[in-house]
């Protein structure tokens, strides 16, 4: 199971999917719609056992919305209240410092009288990195050494630290950065060298260790799968060995040490590139085509000798004109998988890494894996991995007692919908866990579970399910220098201009400026005395799915602005308030204060009486929630229920149950009702098709993306082809494919095409 999120600038998840995999592979959609605010977004994907390692090791992609009529710019106080809540590092924010630089020794550990690599990351506020220059002294004021980062603010030098010896990193450039101080060297430990030198067939891996009576263990690894094994006996100071980089997979592998417990405490990850993928040809009927024109696609694929590849490959063609792609250094499947994906933070330009073999592209990937790569195990804890592997849909949970104890030989039935009727059956173990696996794919599904003890009775049994839990979401937005306010990039306009040119009829008609239409939310089966969607605020069954098994006093807490409960002088010691409005509820029309109990006397008794049934119902059972709090929406309920000349300022909260059966119905606590995450909007993407009689018709077709194939599967001879239709606008297209084979081997293609006026 892939789960999907959108995520907006604030760090809310404005749209979430569950995507099956089969044999590797799923894709999807996700709709933007209308009420989508203009702004950056995150894309981001991740399975449940993923989230063992931390949301670093997530896909995450940056994306924009712009608005047609006029992009939404992000004013400086709106980046002061992101700086305020999103708690960005300090030194990112203007008026401590600009830049952020960071100094990590090989192998995690930094040993005195030991010489070793010392690698160095520069960024700036925006997270972008900034080239820098420097030298480090030593606490005499004698220049040990000096440096240079490369383009990217990444770089590394040699050094042999003594002991005691305080070491300052003096920047000449840019001027405005802080000096820093090293870290201080250990009198004695295990330190880890590697060399991996750009001609060299092998890898040079030098151990020193000053710990006595200390045996250690060498392994090399790649994502998961060992390499190679050695044992390096106890009370050797220095050893080197060789292997062989024919032993490593193309992408990222790990050297690492383990003390005489099997403990690791040093680890250098390394990038090797047999340049072993898959080799993709991808041709073309014609040179340029014309606009509204078929353009067919053959593909071809074939292994590193020359094999044909089966394999699933997605395709997208973009307009060069609108859409932004760097096909040399953006990032794809194999800068993801072989590199970003074991490496912490933005990698900017990753294609550049696999674009050019040379020494100094070499050296940059060297400090690259050094740095974003960097590990360290002094008290370092173990991971734990709490969350499972989902290898396909289950529901699981378990059946409790009203003492919370468990039911044994529970009878479990799963009721419900899901495109058509689901009935399944289980029995829930001695611990009362029970699960239901092998389901169908699960889309837009409501289901009913209902437990029963071993005697099909409903007795005092209370169902509790093993809800996915979403992981915490980091963002830090991208900011610039000065942080001022972000405008539209240039290609973010050129889209904005040529989308509208697509409201222009052939006629002559001309965009207009932009008009918001608001419409009333309306409640269904709702009791407002003022009629249907005339309320102050409206929480419909959109706004409560997004709060599952919260009860109606947490929605309220949760989401209604100025709620609370608190004293408020010689009226009540305790009672509900909207922005100091006394607040009164109704169910299903029914007012609650009509049904308190004759002995309830006294404040805290009227408090508890009300809030019981706030806690009682949860966003399950709920259709909708309307407030009604100004003098026009309040005004009919204060007349019905209250003095209508007292000069208090009430509020009115209208609940709709999805029974219609008011404050009456109880619950079932053997019964629950669960919505499984839908899988998305799965429409195949829109892509015309013009033929002899529709190729006149009048109108502008300005696409964005020509064509999207997510799953274009090669035969046995490692072929296959598709084609799509050209648009109205000339100049040139990019097509960019890229998939893998069954066998773990990925490949990536991308093509320019043409296209001229009739």
């Amino acid at each position: 199971m892939v789960y999907v999120e959108l995520i907006d600038s604030k760090g809310d998840v404005v749209r979430s999917i569950s995507l099956p995999t089969e044999t590797g592979v799923t894709w999807g959609g996700l709709a933007i719609n209308a009420n989508d605010q203009p702004g950056n977004y995150t894309f981001r994907a991740y399975t449940n056992w993923m989230q063992n390692f931390g949301p670093q090791y997530f896909f995450k992609k940056q994306l924009k919305i712009v608005s047609l009529t006029s992009p939404k710019l992000i004013a400086k106080a709106e980046v002061n209240r992101l700086l305020e809540t999103k708690n960005i590092p300090k030194s990112y924010i203007k008026g401590n410092q600009k830049f952020d630089v960071q100094f990590l020794p090989e192998g995690g550990s930094w040993i005195a009288d030991i010489t070793q690599k010392m690698a160095f990351k520069a960024i700036m506020a925006n997270g972008k990195g900034v080239e820098i220059t420097g030298e480090v002294v030593d606490s005499k004021k004698n220049v040990v050494l000096q440096f240079r980062s490369n383009q990217k603010g990444m770089g590394y030098f040699k050094l042999t630290p003594k002991l005691n010896e305080e070491y300052t990193v003096v920047f000449k450039s840019p001027v405005d950065i802080k000096n820093q101080t090293l870290p201080k060297a250990l009198p004695k430990g295990v330190s880890l060298q590697v060399a991996n030198d750009f001609q060299s067939d092998s890898l040079s891996i030098t151990i020193h260790n000053s710990l006595p009576n200390q045996e250690l263990y060498l392994i090399g690894q790649s994502r998961g799968t060992l390499c190679f094994v050695s044992t390096i006996k106890a009370n050797i100071p220095t050893k080197t060995i060789k292997v062989s980089k024919e032993i490593f997979p193309t992408g990222m592998s790990q050297i690492i040490i383990l003390d005489a417990n099997k403990q690791a405490i040093n680890e250098r990850s390394f990038f090797i590139n047999h340049n072993n993928e898959l080799k993709i040809a991808l041709s073309t009927s014609q040179v340029a085509y014309s606009t509204r024109d078929s353009i067919p696609l053959h593909l071809k694929v074939v292994d590193r000798v020359g094999r044909p590849v089966i394999g699933s490959f997605s395709m997208a063609v973009t307009d060069d004109a609108q859409v932004a792609k760097d096909t040399l250094n953006d990032g794809n499947i194999l800068t993801y998988l072989l590199l970003s994906s074991d490496l912490r933070g933005e990698i900017e330009d990753p294609g550049q890494y696999f674009n050019q073999t040379n020494e100094e592209n070499h050296n940059d990937l060297e400090a690259l894996v050094m740095t974003q790569g960097w590990t360290s195990y002094y008290n370092h804890p173990l991971i734990a991995t709490p969350f499972k592997a989902e290898k396909d849909f289950t529901i699981s949970g378990r059946v409790n007692n009203v003492l919370n104890k468990p039911i044994a030989k529970a009878n479990i039935t799963l009721l419900g919908r899901n495109k058509k009727p689901l009935v399944l059956q289980t029995v829930a173990n001695n611990k009362g866990e029970f699960v239901f696996d092998n389901l169908p794919a699960m889309d837009s599904a409501s289901l009913v579970i209902q437990a029963l003890n071993a005697k099909d009775k409903k007795g005092t049994l209370a169902i509790e399910l093993d809800q996915f839990k979403r992981p915490t979401i980091e963002l830090i937005p991208q900011l610039n220098n000065e942080v001022q306010i972000e405008k539209a990039d240039t290609i973010a306009d050129n889209l904005i201009k040529v989308q509208q040119l697509a409201y222009v009829n052939t006629n002559g008609g001309q965009m207009l400026r932009e008009i918001n239409v608001v419409g009333k939310k309306v409640i269904k089966n709702s009791r407002n005395m003022n009629g249907a969607g005339e309320a102050d605020l409206t929480f419909t069954p959109a706004d409560l799915d997004k709060t599952p098994k919260k009860t109606v006093y947490q929605i309220l807490t949760e989401k209604l602005t100025g709620f609370k409960a608190s004293p408020a002088g010689k009226i009540h010691a305790i009672n509900f308030y909207v922005n100091g409005s006394l607040t009164k509820f109704l169910i299903d029309g029914v007012y609650l204060d009509d049904l308190l109990p004759p002995g309830a006397t006294g404040d805290y008794d009227y408090f508890t009486f009300i809030k019981s049934y706030l806690d009682f119902y949860t966003s399950e059972d709920l259709a909708g929630i309307e407030i009604m709090y100004s003098d026009k929406n309040s005004n009919f309920y204060q007349f019905r229920y209250l003095d209508p000349k007292s000069p208090l300022q009430y509020c009115f909260i209208e609940i709709t149950t999805k029974s219609g059966s008011g404050p009456y119905l109880q619950k079932s606590a053997n019964k629950y009702l669960y919505k499984p995450m839908d899988y998305g909007d799965l429409k195949v993407f829109y892509s015309p098709k013009y033929t002899s009689s529709t190729s006149a018709i009048k109108g502008n077709d300005f696409r964005s993306t020509l064509y999207w194939a997510p799953s274009l599967v090669t035969d046995e001879k490692g072929e296959t082809s598709t084609s799509f239709f050209s648009s109205d606008k000339k100049g040139t297209y990019t097509v960019w494919l890229e998939g893998s084979d069954m066998l773990g081997n990925f490949g990536v293609k991308t093509m320019k095409l043409q296209i001229k006026s009739n």
